[in-house]
Order: C-alpha cells, then structure tokens, then sequence
C-alpha cells in the first residue's frame, strides 16, 4: 500500500488566488483511494471553504452535506480530496442498509475464512475520509450505531473476538442527504426522519445548484464547440426546471424529475458529440433527461419551454 506522508496545500489548489491559507493533505503517491481529479470541477467559495475546514480539523463532529439531487454533494467531497491526495471509503447508503454492513464481515476465500474489514473499519484504521452517501435512506436505529464512532470512540469488532480499532487522528466521516434529517416532503422516496442524538454530532452544510455563471463555466470545460449562447440557454432552462420542480413557479405542471447539473453535463456532452445532425438539441435532451418524465405531459412541457429559449433549432416539428 502506498505511504501516506503529509503536505500542506495552499488554497490556490482549488482556483482561489492570494489567500495565504494552507490546508493538510499528503504528497502524491498514486494511492488507489484516492478519488479521480477532474480538471473542469468549479469550487464555490463559500461551500469549499466548510469543507476544508473541516478536514483540517474536524472538533470531533461530522459534515453532513445538504441538498437536491444532483446538485454536486458527493462530488465537492471527492473533488477536495483529489486535490489533497486524500484517501476516500466511499460507501452508497440504501433502505436495507446495516451498520455491520459498514463494520465488516468474514467472508470464504480459497476454502478459509477471512475477516474483511468494511469501509468504516478501514477509513478508521488507515486514516481515510468515509463519505457515506444518500445516509437519509438508512434506519434511524443502524444508524445510532455510529455515534461513539462519531465522538472519537474506538470500534469493537465483536465479531472478531472483541479487536478494538481506534481511530486514526486523520480518520474524518461525511456524510451527504437530500434532507436535512427531517424526514420525506415528497420529493425523494424513502428518506427517513433522523434520530436529533445522531444529527446533532454533525457540522451541517447546505448545498443548492450552482449559480448560472458556474454552471455555464463548467459546460464552458465539458463541452467547448457549443457556442456559448447555447450554453447560457442550456443553463436558463435547467434552472426553469429547477423552480418548477420545487414549487417555486405557478404553473399548472407538476415535475416528478428535475435538472441536476450532473443532467446538464449529460445534455451538454451528447449535444457535442451529435453537433451537426438534425435537432441534436432535443435529440440529447431527450436521452439527458425527458425519457425519465413519467409522462408526456411534463415532456411537452419541458419541450415548449426549450422551444421558447432556442427557437426553430429546437423544434423536432419545425
């Protein structure tokens, strides 16, 4: 396993000149934890600046990081530690998730049993950073399992003749949902309302989509030959789903899927590879985002508002 020798990084790293500030990482040593960096991600100032903070030093608290789908949750995560060649156990939460799913669990390998440790078991022994993902999906009660891990506590493997594992100083745990513990609105099935013991030992940050200079500076880097009145529409409309799905416009429409910029990153690169052939415009939105609408309504309606942003060129009737 490749060794892990410590760096201080300046924030310059993430695109942001003259700080003067530094933030702790480790040299590059092609760690196979270590998440993939992408050159094109845009930092937010403010939402960075949490979670730096909180990997330097953490005051015994987690981060839970708050908000829409899509909106780059888990991405801000990886993307910081890219940056700082920080190890990741990155784990996707769901309804049937347990905490010893996370512990670990012996397993038969070559006709004897071997303990493998889970991701938090081995975020804690090696000093990763566990993001747990979706942790919203989860029972309340697996999830109290976590709060001694939480205050620095060391975790017994009952399962393996009570080893303790302690956790390593740069141990850190984040956690990414689309509510804020508060339970379901309707939007997203199956998000469960968390116990206030768990939440309260978390640092809580809130996440919403980029501003609409960012999000088109990012289609800027994914997608350059589409010309950039194109991607100032792409954008304007991906925020006219955005209002419409969370009930902040009148309309007479309900929308069962929204515009995530991870959709818009799918829309904007399926439109670069079909530059040139007819309709390409409605051709990828179609497989970006309108085959989800559960019916043709919400599909016409979304198709009548790109009409209105792009005219004719749109138009797969015109």
């Amino acid at each position: 396993m490749a060794k892990l020798i410590e760096k201080t990084y300046p924030l310059e790293i993430f695109g942001f000149q003259g700080t003067g500030m530094g933030v702790k990482g480790f040299e590059p040593c092609n760690h196979p934890n270590v998440p993939m960096l992408k050159k094109e991600y845009v930092f937010r100032r403010e939402t960075l600046r949490d979670v730096v903070n909180f990997i330097d030093c953490s005051f015994g608290d987690g981060l839970l990081i708050v908000g829409p789908t899509g909106c780059g949750k888990t991405s801000l995560a990886e993307q910081v530690c890219a940056r700082l060649h920080y190890p990741v156990q990155n784990y996707t939460c769901g309804g049937s998730t347990e905490f010893m799913d996370l512990v670990g669990q012996w397993t038969l390998q070559n006709g004897s049993t071997v303990w493998m440790d889970g991701v938090l078991t081995k975020a804690m022994r090696e000093g990763h950073i566990l993001i747990l993902n979706e942790i919203d999906l989860v029972d309340p009660a697996e999830l109290a399992n976590l709060n001694g891990v939480l205050e620095g506590s060391p975790l017994v493997l009952s399962q393996k003749n009570g080893e303790i594992v302690y956790p390593h100083e740069n141990f850190r745990l984040i956690a990414t949902s689309n509510s804020n513990g508060s339970g379901s609105d309707g939007m997203y099935a199956g998000v469960q309302r968390q116990n206030l013991a768990f939440l309260d030992r978390f640092i809580v940050i809130e996440v919403d989509y980029a501003d609409a200079d960012v999000e088109k500076d990012i289609l800027g880097k994914i997608a350059p030959n589409i010309p950039n009145t194109i991607r100032e529409r792409m954008v304007a409309l991906a925020n006219k789903v955005r209002t419409v799905f969370k009930g902040e416009e009148d309309t007479s429409v309900e929308l069962s899927v929204t515009f995530s910029t991870r959709t818009l990153i799918r829309w904007a690169i399926q439109i670069q590879r079909n530059i040139g052939a007819p309709c390409a415009l409605s051709y990828a939105l179609d497989r970006a985002l309108l085959n989800r609408c559960s019916n043709a309504e919400e599909k016409e309606a979304i198709n009548t508002w790109a009409i209105a942003l792009f005219g004719s060129s749109f138009d797969p009737e015109a």
